[in-house]
């Protein structure tokens, strides 16, 4: 793509005409079998949806300067803001944590008639500069023309994060600067634990027993525990070591993590629910193990994926080796009640990496996702490679 293209461009957030036209675009794509409108009516409900609205998602598209609200727009994206944290290591009691801004990266696409043109590597490029504060420490590239217009509502982030269908290599080299490669996201963990629920004669799909010392969790009562899961993750990383054999980095410069309240992880319920081309039989949406005495929490909470191989997908999880086995088979209870297939969850933390695929899990599988890869941009002091995407064992941020 030759320098005047560049400089002809430029970031923009979408008009509502420009978002109808994304969705258009996508539909063939990833809409399956549901039709244009139902697609669209899906959409429209998911922007009123607590985890987006009030500007906290915006559709991005990278259009000529001399006509911003065009049709013909080259490429779109999402992004969606959320409530961080970022702790920094403390050499002596407990880390220093603060609550930061991050985004969630979504629906990046370009239409067949404009790929190969490196559109769609630019618009990532010029989105840091839109939502985050890069401009205090970096010049905008000249080779690009006049930065992207700023965005009421939109920068600060300490970090971003996306999730890739094409590999690592397309937004590892969409960093800052015009020269060079590198500078962009970074893979972290893309590791899959599937477990096979075998189907029982008499099953009857959506009843679930809760056994002594567990409770299920239903979706009116998924808000309440995200607000949980948050002050546990705060928490957490106020108590992570210095170094642990579970992390990416040998010695991370900080710890971070996106929280999964204010709708965030209830919207892969409604996501279920919404996009699916077929009932999802699921009542209810977690497990808890009631708490005695000093005992660590236990819990889980999942979403469904309907789409292939019907699946129970996790989209939080917190155990020890001694509670993990139970809790991994109330998974497996509630997959089973629903007639789903498989138990899935993502990068699983080290500690309960071996239980997992053995000790009485053999049906297990770990495997390498080819989707789905979790990618990370760091946009504090230091390397994105020194930091530490906690909480990453699971897919609630997932946009």
């Amino acid at each position: 793509m030759s320098a005047y293209d560049l400089v002809a461009l430029s970031l923009y957030p979408a008009t509502p005409a420009q978002i109808l036209e994304t969705r258009k675009r996508t539909w063939p794509d990833w809409g399956g079998s549901t039709t244009l409108e139902r697609y669209l009516q899906c959409y429209a409900r998911i922007d009123e949806m607590e985890h987006a609205r009030d500007g906290r998602m915006i559709t991005w598209v990278l259009a000529p300067r001399d006509d911003p609200t065009t049709l013909d727009f080259m490429c779109a994206c999402e992004t969606y803001k959320r409530t961080g944290l970022v702790a920094y290591p403390s050499p002596d009691g407990p880390n220093k944590v603060n609550e930061s801004l991050c985004y969630g990266i979504a629906s990046v696409y370009t239409p067949e008639a404009k790929r190969r043109k490196g559109y769609g590597q630019h618009m990532m490029r010029l989105l840091h500069w839109v939502i985050s504060s890069c401009n205090d420490f970096l010049d905008f590239p000249k080779e690009w023309g006049a930065p992207p217009p700023k965005v009421g509502g939109a920068g600060g982030a300490a970090f971003s994060v996306l999730y890739s269908a094409v590999g690592e290599d397309f937004y590892r080299d969409a960093g800052m600067q015009a020269e060079g490669k590198g500078g962009g996201w970074e893979v972290r963990t893309p590791w899959s634990w599937a477990w096979e629920v075998r189907s029982q004669i008499g099953t009857v799909t959506g009843r679930v027993e809760e056994g002594p010392g567990w409770k299920w969790v239903e979706e009116g009562d998924l808000d309440e525990m995200w607000r949980k899961d948050a002050r546990f993750i705060k928490d957490s990383l106020e108590r992570a070591p210095r170094s642990d054999s579970s992390y990416e980095t040998s010695s991370p410069t900080a710890y971070v993590s996106a929280l999964p309240d204010g709708g965030v992880g209830s919207f892969q319920v409604s996501r279920s629910l919404l996009v699916s081309e077929h009932a999802v039989p699921l009542k209810v949406w977690g497990i808890r193990k009631e708490i005695i005495g000093n005992e660590k929490a236990t819990y889980a909470t999942w979403a469904a994926d309907m789409r292939f191989t019907p699946t129970l997908i996790v989209t939080r999880l917190a155990a020890t080796r001694e509670t993990f086995p139970e809790l991994l088979e109330k998974m497996k209870e509630a997959a089973q009640s629903a007639g789903l297939e498989k138990v899935e969850v993502w990068n699983l933390p080290k500690d309960l990496d071996g239980l997992a695929e053995g000790e009485g899990n053999g049906d297990g599988k770990k495997y390498v996702r080819t989707r789905g890869w979790p990618l990370i941009k760091w946009y504090g002091r230091g390397e994105t490679r020194d930091v530490e995407w906690s909480f990453n064992e699971n897919r609630f941020c997932w946009c």
